[in-house]
C-alpha cells in the first residue's frame, strides 16, 4: 500500500466551501497514484502522519502534495514527523509542488516567488497572486539527465506534466541532484544523491488520458526506488 500525504492546510481542508472539492480531488489523485503504480493509495492529512503510522498500515512508499497557502500561515512544528519520514530515507518518497519545496526547504534550500511578471508578459492566473509569473498548464520538462532511469520510455524532449505554481526552490538542496528543469523553473525535478527521494515542482499525478506522461514518471520512480519490480 501507497499513501498520499495531504499538506493542505486544515483551515482550508476544514472550510466548508473550499474543503470538500479539494478532499474529492485528493482523492482522485492518490487514485491515479495507485493505477499508475498498481497498488492501493491511501491519502492521509500530515498532521495524522508519521513513521509509526506507515509501520502500522504496510506503507511501501509515499507521496506528498501541493498546497495553496504560503509557507508563513504554517507551524512548522507541524511537519516534523513528515520531516522525519522523508529525512529517515526508511521509505521511498515523492513529492509535488508544495511538496517539493517542503523537501528542499528541510534540506536547507530557500523558496520564493518565480517573481512579478515582466512587461508584455501574462498573468496565468490572474485571481491567484495578481502580478506574479506562474506556471501553469501541461508543460514539457527538459532532461538534465540523460539516461537516467526516471525518464525510461520518455523522448529526449521530456516528459509533459501539469504545473501550477508560483514559487520555486532558489538552489539546489545539499545532496540533491538536478534531473530536469523548465525556462522560468530551474529545479523542476531532483533527486538525492543517497537516499530514495524525489521531488518534483509539477503534478505528474494530474496526469489524464491526454496527458499521460505524468502516469509513466510515477511508475518509473516506483521502478527505480524499488517499490514494483519490473
Amino acid at each position: 500500500m501507497l499513501a498520499f500525504v495531504n499538506i493542505q492546510h486544515e483551515k482550508l481542508v476544514y472550510d466548508p466551501k473550499v474543503g470538500p472539492p479539494h478532499l474529492k480531488e485528493l482523492q482522485q489523485r492518490a487514485d491515479n497514484i495507485g493505477a499508475a503504480v498498481g497498488m492501493t493509495c491511501v491519502p492521509v492529512h500530515y498532521r495524522d502522519f508519521s513513521l509509526d503510522w506507515m509501520r502500522k498500515n504496510g506503507i511501501k512508499g509515499f507521496f506528498i502534495s501541493g498546497n495553496t497557502p504560503d509557507w508563513v500561515e504554517y507551524d512548522w512544528e507541524n511537519f516534523k514527523p513528515l520531516q522525519e519520514a522523508v529525512c529517515s530515507g526508511e521509505y521511498p518518497v515523492m513529492a509535488f509542488c508544495g511538496g517539493h519545496q517542503l523537501v528542499g526547504m528541510t534540506y536547507g534550500a530557500h523558496c520564493e516567488a518565480l517573481g512579478p511578471l515582466e512587461p508584455g508578459e501574462t498573468d496565468l492566473m490572474p485571481d491567484y497572486h495578481p502580478g506574479m509569473r506562474k506556471e501553469r498548464g501541461y508543460l514539457p520538462l527538459k532532461i538534465e539527465a540523460p539516461g537516467h532511469p526516471i525518464f525510461d520510455g520518455f523522448s529526449p524532449s521530456g516528459p509533459v506534466i501539469l504545473e501550477s505554481h508560483y514559487w520555486e526552490l532558489k538552489e539546489m538542496p545539499k545532496g540533491f541532484n538536478l534531473l530536469a528543469s523548465t525556462n522560468w523553473c530551474h529545479i523542476q525535478l531532483m533527486q538525492h544523491s543517497e537516499l530514495p527521494i524525489y521531488g518534483t515542482q509539477g503534478h505528474p499525478e494530474a496526469y489524464t488520458e491526454e496527458h499521460s506522461d505524468g502516469k509513466r514518471l510515477i511508475r518509473n520512480f516506483a521502478l527505480a526506488t524499488g517499490i514494483i519490480q519490473p
